[in-house]
């Protein structure tokens, strides 16, 4: 290469300094040739040039940091960006999730479905269909949401919309649904018990047959809705608005209606024993037939004493309607009411409200008929400690299912308050006993307990034993007494016989047997168990007497409850026990099961 091509290559590899010489030898002739549009151009080579010295200038890490800053500022915007058509996306999955699961009766997919609308403000899901779903204790909380209102802060409250929805037969026992909207919807036979509606409104709602014991209604919105038939045994009813609706043959025993709304509601045959109505408003109400006995009528008061307003009853129909023990605030209360004089009252009533007293309870106690009972025990306690309001009734009554609810039957038309009683079966003895508790008249058992399940909201009170305990406790005192007294030297393979006098016709006493059986098998004495025969009343006498003849041999009775062993004690008067003689043979013991 030549000394002229090496210069041609370094002025092009170095086209500044070209051009600065140009520039120097002719500069008027360079801006003639440079037009202004290359202006711009420039600058932003400019420009373009710096940003590459401060690339340069830049460490790797630092273009890192600043890069990761900057896509996590551009993520965040973009999540707040997109907020809400992700909760409109849930929002749509949620709702699609209930209609597929609508013909589900167990689904924890709707429960969770129904959350999600929850909280995503209160979200609401009209015409939700879930007949017989199973929802208990579900909770849907109510929403709040802020709004300036003539320059203040308020806070607004409100709950979901399932108006309209089907819940036929649904199981909601425990919910949480404060407010919530639930008008037109059908919750016929639904099952509400200890349910909080709080506020709910109900309006036009279908409620026939629906459980509502021990619900939370206060408040609540119930207008021109339908509840015949359904049970709101201890609802709370304060300040409800039943306005036009239908409750017909309602069961609302020991409910808390006070300063409830009842115009122009249908009520007849309604049970309201026990209920509190003060300041309730029945205003043109049909109350025919109706049952109120022992309920509170009066005047609701101020901490002062001041009366505030008592129970209304202008215009309100009357015919029929049993009054026993009610507690009124004036005579003229009743007497603004429709056929007043065709009501049930008790003979002294416009006496009562004169003097402003409350009346005397009555608690009966019923004893078996028989000698020495634990029932005499109790009698005594409960006098020891009766104050002067109370009266305690100790009424025996010959044992047996029939008897039982003769006498119960007897203590209703009395207007008996209360009754204390053991049931003679866990069954047979609930028709009886449910009556007394529709009358108003407080049940406590002793010694059992019934099933919840079978007799729900029936006893106020049980105390109750162990039956199968106590059976067992007696087998084994059985197998003691048996090893000390009739085989001190003999080897415990001998057989004893052994037989049953049980009460296992009824339900409450088989566990007794059901014990004593696995005792005496469990023992290390042979029993053999010779016969069996169930006694329900001192007749079956000749049981236990033809049990006697056909077996001679027999050393021990064992008596499966209190009339058991009472029959076995009295057949006949010279019945042999602790090795008395009869018919010709001797006879070692009478063992009771459930004696304390």
């Amino acid at each position: 290469m030549d000394k002229r091509e090496k210069n041609l290559l370094e002025e092009m590899s170095n086209p500044e300094s070209l051009n600065s010489e140009k520039s120097k030898s002719s500069p008027e002739k360079t801006r003639l040739k440079e037009p202004k549009l290359l202006n711009p151009i420039s600058i932003v080579d400019a420009k373009i040039y710096d940003f590459v010295e401060w690339l340069q200038d830049l460490s790797f890490f630092k273009l890192t940091v600043m890069l990761s800053e900057g896509a996590l500022l551009l993520a965040v915007v973009s999540y707040v960006i997109t907020i809400p058509a992700r909760n409109e996306q849930k929002i749509q999955e949620a709702r699609n999730v209930l209609r597929e699961e609508s013909g589900h009766e167990y689904s924890d997919a709707r429960i969770a479905a129904l959350k999600v609308l929850n909280n995503k403000s209160c979200q609401g899901n009209p015409g939700l269909k879930a007949p017989k779903a199973k929802m208990p204790n579900l909770t849907l909380n109510p929403c709040q949401s802020l709004s300036f209102s003539q320059g203040s802060l308020k806070v607004n409250k409100y709950s979901m919309d399932l108006s309209h929805s089907n819940l036929e037969e649904a199981d909601l026992s425990g919910a949480s649904l404060v407010g919530i909207n639930l008008r037109g919807s059908n919750l016929q036979g639904a099952n509400l018990a200890k349910a909080n509606l709080k506020g709910a409104d109900l309006t036009g709602a279908q409620l026939q047959g629906a459980n509502l014991a021990q619900a939370n209604l206060k408040k609540a919105i119930l207008q021109d809705s339908n509840l015949d038939n359904s049970n709101l045994y201890g609802a709370n009813l304060q300040a409800a608005n039943f306005s036009e609706a239908s409750l017909v043959k309602i069961r609302a025993l020991w409910a808390n209606s006070r300063n409830a709304i009842f115009h122009r509601a249908k009520l007849q045959s309604a049970n309201f024993n026990r209920a509190d109505l003060r300041g309730a408003d029945f205003y043109k109400a049909n109350l025919e037939n109706a049952t109120l006995r022992f309920a509170d009528l009066s005047s609701t008061t101020k901490a002062t004493g001041a009366q505030l307003k008592p129970t209304n009853l202008r215009e309100t129909e009357l015919k029929g309607a049993d009054l026993w023990g009610a507690k009124m605030w004036s005579t003229f209360q009743i007497k603004r009411s429709k056929n007043w004089q065709e009501t049930t009252k008790m003979p002294n009533w416009e006496q009562q409200i004169e003097q402003e007293r409350l009346p005397r309870l009555r608690i009966a106690l019923l004893k078996p008929e028989t000698g020495q009972s634990l029932s005499d025990a109790y009698e005594l306690g409960m006098r020891r400690a009766a104050n002067r309001r109370v009266e305690i009734w100790g009424i025996s009554h010959s044992s047996g299912v029939e008897n039982e609810a003769k006498i119960i039957k007897q203590l209703i038309d009395d207007g008996m308050d209360g009754i204390i009683l053991t049931p003679e079966d866990p069954v047979d003895s609930l028709p009886a006993l449910k009556k007394a508790s529709d009358a108003g008249v407080a049940i406590i058992t002793v010694d059992f307990c019934f099933d919840f399940i079978k007799a729900e909201d029936l006893a106020i009170a049980c105390f109750n034993t162990n039956s199968f305990q106590m059976g067992y406790d007696s087998g084994q005192y059985i197998a003691q007494w048996t090893q000390k007294n009739l085989l001190p030297n003999s080897s415990s393979r001998q057989s004893v016989q052994i037989a049953l006098v049980d009460g296992a016709v009824y339900d409450r006493y088989y566990p007794y047997l059901q014990g004593v059986s696995k005792a005496i098998n469990e023992s290390n004495v042979s029993f053999e168990i010779v016969d069996s025969v169930s006694v329900t009343s001192t007749r079956d006498i000749i049981k236990v007497k033809k049990l006697l003849k056909n077996n001679p041999n027999v050393q021990i009775l064992w008596g499966g409850s209190n009339l058991a062993t009472e029959t076995a004690l009295t057949c006949p008067t010279n019945f042999p026990t602790n090795s008395r003689s009869h018919y010709g043979r001797n006879f070692s013991c009478v063992v009771p099961c459930c004696r304390r």
